[in-house]
């Protein structure tokens, strides 16, 4: 059987992604412990701590993300990209300059912009590895034309706007609309748009070959969430515009177009339950990776979605906008829309053609419910508290640090889910790791 350069690069690029996912959730624990803690002892201080949690969220998705897309568009197209050397070389600045990224900020060497507080020049670094990705892509579906997909079109595309959303932010705005704007372009469009495109193809590959799906029915879907994606994305973000100094008419666009995002995902949820209805036995293997995708469906159906709608809502905003509502909503979909799907996408990779004995999957089964838990967990605790923290300080108008220290117990709370969780995280990650130790010279 003929073996693909492709897909032996994407074990790296999931591999990594797995690694950086493995940090994120040690550092995302010891910032909410400091939280409450203010006066332990720390080489690094709470605010860049902050920008380096927010900086692995961001990055660790589009590490692994772009290893799925490597592989499963080798896997729809049976034949392997343009240029594995160019894949190899992309590796190479991506894992230099996200470790640069998060090397400085752990310094506390930033640009102190929310969310996007490194260096330009990692930025700069990210975005040429994204570009090299997106043309490798494109000159692979552009030899390959009559083998093309629709999964393997609309990963590309995904792939395409992963690397002209962040180029702008390269770049510094002297006027402070702008700025925020464009910011938002990564922190929300990559979520609801790029990422939505590049997992919907590695969803399509999986349940069509699992037998979840029929391939007519999951490539309906495909346009719909595709269409929806990039209407919905473009002009959903605009719920991030109300209150930054654009017109009026945003909040009605911002608005109606995030509801618009809710349709392929209880689309997808109907065809997982048709599918499951009538499904061929899934291996222990496939039964993991379900668990995991069917995860990230539950946390994107109802955080990422239901609450994203709920708060939305701009007489709701007003008042819940920056408060842990909007945390504790980030933090269900980072995971619902995309987290729980690379995870899923990295370990179906790393774990090609090596079965999954019981032991090792009631292991891995019992990582991913503590996962769930423990994002269920924390991030209730956060959304408690965002409720009580809208009422007493934008409702009430009581002082800020005295509601703080009414809220401080839901925080606690929230540390004590976040070690479920972490926990929950070394668990499969070990796993993870494991399996693409025994399977790394096949």
């Amino acid at each position: 059987m003929k073996t693909f350069s492709g897909k032996q690069i994407a074990r790296r690029y999931v591999l990594y992604g797995v690694f950086l996912f493995a940090i994120q959730g040690i550092v995302a624990l010891l910032g909410a412990t400091s939280l409450i803690f203010p006066d332990l002892p720390s080489p690094v201080s709470y605010a860049y701590g902050r920008a380096v949690h927010l900086a692995l969220a961001t990055f660790w998705p589009v590490i692994g993300m772009m290893g799925m897309v490597y592989y499963y568009t080798v896997e729809q197209l049976k034949a392997d990209i343009y240029s594995p050397k160019l894949a190899r070389w992309q590796f190479l600045i991506l894992l230099m300059a996200s470790a640069g990224l998060l090397g400085t900020l752990a310094l506390g060497i930033g640009n102190g912009r929310e969310y996007l507080d490194g260096l330009p020049v990692f930025y700069l670094g990210i975005s040429l590895g994204l570009l090299l990705g997106a043309y490798n892509l494109i000159r692979t579906l552009w030899q390959n034309k009559q083998k093309i997909t629709p999964a393997a079109g609309i990963m590309a595309v995904g792939a395409v706007f992963l690397c002209v959303l962040i180029i702008p932010n390269v770049l510094r705005f002297t006027n402070p609309v702008a700025d925020e704007a464009v910011k938002f372009w990564v922190v929300h469009l990559w979520e609801e748009m790029a990422f939505e495109l590049t997992t919907s193809g590695f969803i399509a590959s999986f349940f069509v070959t699992a037998g979840i799906a029929e391939k007519r029915d999951i490539e309906k879907w495909l346009y719909l969430e595709a269409t929806l994606s990039v209407i919905g994305g473009l002009f959903g973000t605009g719920h991030h515009y109300f209150w930054i100094g654009f017109p009026p008419v945003w909040l009605f666009l911002g608005t109606f177009f995030s509801l618009i995002q809710v349709l392929p995902v209880f689309l997808l949820a109907y065809l997982v339950y048709k599918g499951f209805k009538k499904h061929k036995p899934f291996s222990l293997r496939e039964k993991l990776a379900v668990g995991l995708i069917l995860s990230s469906i539950f946390h994107h159906l109802t955080g990422a979605t239901l609450l994203g709608i709920l708060i939305t809502i701009p007489w709701i905003n007003v008042y819940a906008h920056g408060t842990y509502i909007t945390s504790g909503h980030a933090h269900l979909a980072l995971f619902g829309t995309i987290g729980f799907l690379v995870l899923a996408g990295a370990y179906t990779i790393l774990s090609e053609k090596e079965p999954l004995d019981k032991k090792a999957y009631g292991y891995g089964l019992s990582g991913v419910i503590l996962l769930n838990l423990g994002l269920i967990g924390m991030s209730s605790s956060l959304i408690l508290a965002g409720f009580l923290q809208t009422y007493l300080w934008r409702v009430m108008g009581i002082d800020f640090m005295a509601v703080n220290s009414v809220i401080n117990p839901y925080l606690i709370l929230r540390v004590l889910w976040g070690s479920l969780f972490t926990l929950g995280a070394a668990i499969l990650c070990s796993l993870i790791i494991r399996t693409w130790w025994k399977t790394r010279k096949a």
